[in-house]
């Protein structure tokens, strides 16, 4: 199994290696996410865990189906981070793309000082190593975060409701 480190001892690890520290990014998220979205309910963050906790980290199947891969970002034995890999990120309209970067999160005590782009470009080195050229990642507030990364908008989606959200889609060849 292949552990990836860049800079600032940071290391991404499957979270199987850590499960006692699972805990730390679920809270994180649900924080910063609240109790969910339409699509994705506190439940639902909590399967995604569990169901990370058994996936096969050892390869990535291209043509695979509801593979859902967690790992944990972690500097001095401490996690300060976290990132998936999905074959599908909630929203049903983009379903055809594949695979997705999701779940991103980083301690909110430490935001703002370079750890999610450290932590992004080792999930990017983490995807290339499975074989992956494409991948696809979307988000509501972070748009100049991924653009400034090298991810280029290829769609947008518009939930109206309460909180009225823009959703921007990204894509980033690896290749």
């Amino acid at each position: 199994m292949l552990v990836v480190n860049l800079g600032q001892d940071i290391s991404l690890h499957p979270i199987g290696e850590f499960p006692e520290l699972a805990h730390t990014p679920l809270n994180w998220s649900l924080d910063l996410w609240r109790e969910g979205k339409a699509e994705f309910s506190a439940d639902d963050w909590r399967i995604f865990y569990n169901k990370a906790l058994q996936g096969n980290y050892d390869s990535w199947d291209l043509n695979g189906t509801d593979q859902e891969l967690i790992y944990l970002a972690v500097r001095d034995e401490q996690v300060i981070g976290a990132i998936a890999l999905c074959d599908f990120d909630d929203l049903e309209e983009f379903r055809h793309f594949k695979p997705w970067i999701a779940a991103f999160i980083v301690d909110p005590n430490l935001r703002g000082g370079g750890l999610g782009s450290q932590i992004l470009q080792l999930m990017e080195e983490k995807v290339i190593s499975f074989g992956i050229e494409v991948i696809y990642l979307w988000s509501e507030n972070r748009n100049d975060f991924y653009k400034n990364r090298g991810y280029q908008s290829i769609d947008q989606l518009h939930k109206p409701g309460a909180l009225d959200r823009k959703i921007e889609i990204y894509r980033k060849s690896l290749g």
